[in-house]
């Protein structure tokens, strides 16, 4: 059964990923003019998708007997969690952008180290750790880029000095790489290894190339790639026959769902959010379907483990 970290894939995300970072530090107006094309394809193919079977997620976790009454009681859930957050993000931006880095970088983390499976109080740390130097490097590396973003949704100017932002991912980055020597350095060497190739490719590509583009990279073939293979190896734990084909035919009306909803916002731009670019929007409604999906992939990793069982590279 397919895992992100089988050898054959986990090295192509690798090669990929490196491959785009040398393009973006010898050529990065060409990463400039691909990125929503790129953005586009990629979050249609693996972004959404892999949040798009959470009612698959959700059946698996009841078991095969999933009452009427449980079925309305989950997709209440989802809609008052996605409508009731983007009313804070129209009333209460600075809680609502708090909020969405916070669990992102925890879940974040989370995915990238599950299967690391230290005691709790390490895994807490490494995860919010690891998500920290992620985002910050997203972000911050090119803060004259997302400044423009964070300025829109929190309808501030923001006076951070693109110098001091610079040097946080760095520091993030030195206390990853120490904690993991710490944590299962002279356990786990495979495993320390592959973590430590881990956050070099991802340093390359996230610090030479535009923002968009490296956050899409690891959003899509890093982060989305790999829960939808953990999801499918879940699911076929109770659906045994189940298929990737059958993924992406379950998937698929929630992505269109979810596009449709992105529509819907640009459309009331100008009524709800009227000092947003079409990206910043894009951003709000990623915040919006991904905090249910987060509290759902809690559950599972707490009931079924779905990342646990991974094979070494």
């Amino acid at each position: 059964m397919l895992d992100f970290h089988d050898k054959i894939i986990y090295w192509k995300v690798v090669g990929i990923t490196w491959f785009f970072g040398a393009m973006g530090w010898y050529n990065a107006d060409l990463l400039f003019k691909i990125q929503y094309p790129l953005l586009a394809i990629l979050v249609l193919l693996l972004g959404l998708p892999h949040g798009a079977t959470d009612f698959l997620l959700y059946r698996r976790m009841r078991g095969p007997a999933v009452q009427p009454l449980q079925v309305i009681q989950f997709f209440m859930f989802y809609l008052l969690t996605v409508f009731g957050y983007l009313v804070c993000w129209v009333y209460l931006p600075l809680f609502s952008l708090i909020l969405f880095l916070a669990v992102s970088v925890y879940h974040f983390g989370q995915s990238n180290g599950q299967y690391l499976q230290l005691p709790r109080w390490k895994s807490f740390i490494l995860y919010v750790s690891w998500g920290s130097f992620l985002l910050s490097g997203a972000l911050l590396w090119h803060w004259e880029e997302s400044k423009v973003i964070v300025e829109q949704l929190l309808g501030l100017t923001l006076e951070w000095s693109a110098s001091y932002c610079w040097k946080i991912p760095w520091f993030l980055l030195l206390i990853n790489v120490f904690l993991l020597l710490v944590f299962i350095g002279r356990t786990e060497s495979k495993k320390l290894w592959r973590e430590l190739t881990t956050l070099l490719v991802l340093s390359f590509m996230l610090y030479s190339t535009p923002l968009l583009v490296g956050f899409t990279l690891y959003f899509t073939l890093w982060h989305s790639l790999g829960s939808l293979l953990h999801q499918v190896r879940f699911i076929r734990s109770q659906w045994p026959r189940f298929t990737y084909a059958q993924y992406y035919r379950q998937a698929a009306p929630y992505t269109l769902l979810a596009v449709i909803g992105l529509f819907c916002l640009v459309l009331c731009q100008s009524y709800f959010f009227p000092n947003l670019s079409v990206i910043s929007l894009f951003f709000v409604m990623i915040a919006c379907v991904t905090l249910p999906h987060i509290f759902l992939i809690e559950a599972s990793y707490m009931q079924g483990n779905i990342g646990s069982n991974d094979e070494d590279v």
